[in-house]
């Protein structure tokens, strides 16, 4: 495969040089994002490319790395005159193309290729294959008549302040955390794929119970459609596990942990877990306690787990703490703070 190399430089290729009289009345550009971090990536886009030059698409292929994880690729396809981008990847590359496709108004497709793929899953994407018919299902029907199936998905803001005391803004799509689900997340690494998320996970039961300070801004709209109101709401410092606010009802795995979250819902679903015990058997039947609540699609019930929904939240913290942006660690932080965005990733995501 030589459509691409590992340096991020793209590579242009003219498909559709067959037999014109065949050839669709309207073509379009696509550009192609792609992450080359996981085989599954590779694999999925050798059969994708062959099936877009069937299509009569011009393409132009743009890979990932370390020090260009996405945002700079998407703003040379956009420069290039890209109608529609394909992202091969997973939340990360996602999270980092998403700004920019945004502000463009750039028709997205998602083919999962990464470790979770939250958002992939949440919008009806099952697998690496069902995304690509999908999306050459599309493309042929916008070659033909133009037509197509749109998702506006929120960008949502972050700005955090690092132990060093330097603040930084960024963006994220489905879920940001701080404390003991941001230490699950640094521990992913110990082992590959699923496995690793899940080692990081049991390892993260046992992190300590750290004080925070919160204030939520609480959506309060009464889904009549009338002008929204809002209110700001503090907490005295208390000790909890971990804070989280997500967009999405399944972060990780089947189980429903923020059921009432929705990926293009206008507020947050912000949950407070904790204080877990110290003791380790007390510990134990906590854990044991919130796991059987989730099993049975009430983890609200429990009273270890609190939630409530906002358009923005802010978390400090008495000491530098992990925290998380979509499962990619940003830190030790001292602030977290966090908005629902008015910018949307525009996706082409399946019928009910």
């Amino acid at each position: 495969m030589n459509e691409f190399d590992k340096t991020g430089t793209p590579l242009a290729s003219r498909v559709g040089t067959g037999d014109r009289s065949a050839s669709p009345a309207r073509r379009i550009t696509v550009g192609i994002i792609l992450n080359p971090k996981h085989p599954a990536t590779l694999r999925a886009y050798a059969d994708l490319v062959p099936e877009l030059q069937k299509a009569g698409a011009h393409h132009r292929s743009m890979t990932t790395s370390v020090e260009r994880s996405g945002r700079w690729q998407a703003e040379q396809l956009i420069e290039w005159g890209a109608d529609t981008v394909i992202i091969l990847g997973g939340d990360g590359t996602i999270r980092a193309s998403a700004p920019v496709l945004a502000e463009a108004g750039t028709l997205t497709f998602l083919i999962p290729t990464g470790t979770a793929n939250v958002l992939s899953r949440h919008i009806g994407l099952r697998s690496t294959r069902h995304a690509i018919g999908h999306c050459l299902r599309t493309v042929a029907l916008i070659v033909r008549d133009g037509s197509t199936n749109l998702r506006g998905i929120p960008i949502n803001t972050a700005e955090y302040q690092l132990a060093d005391g330097r603040w930084h803004r960024t963006e994220f799509i489905s879920l940001a955390g701080i404390g003991g689900d941001a230490q699950a997340v640094a521990h992913h690494q110990s082992a590959p794929g699923l496995l690793g998320y899940a080692w990081g996970a049991a390892r993260a039961l046992f992190a300590a119970d750290f004080t925070v300070s919160t204030a939520d801004t609480l959506n309060t709209a009464d889904g009549s459609g009338a002008t929204d109101t809002s209110d700001t709401v503090g907490s005295a410092s208390a000790p909890v596990w971990a804070v989280m606010a997500s967009k999405v009802a399944r972060p990780a795995g089947p189980i429903a942990v923020f059921p009432q979250a929705r990926i293009d819902a206008e507020a947050l679903t912000v949950l407070r877990v904790g204080p877990i015990p110290d003791r380790l058997i007390a510990r134990g039947r906590a854990w044991a306690g919130i796991a059987t609540a989730c099993l049975q699609g009430r983890p609200q019930a429990h009273p270890l787990m609190n939630y409530r929904n906002a358009t923005e939240m802010s978390v400090s913290v008495e000491s530098p703490m992990s925290a998380h942006l979509d499962g990619d660690l940003i830190g030790d932080c001292l602030e977290l703070r966090v908005s629902v965005g008015e910018k949307k990733l525009l996706v082409s995501a399946p019928t009910a």
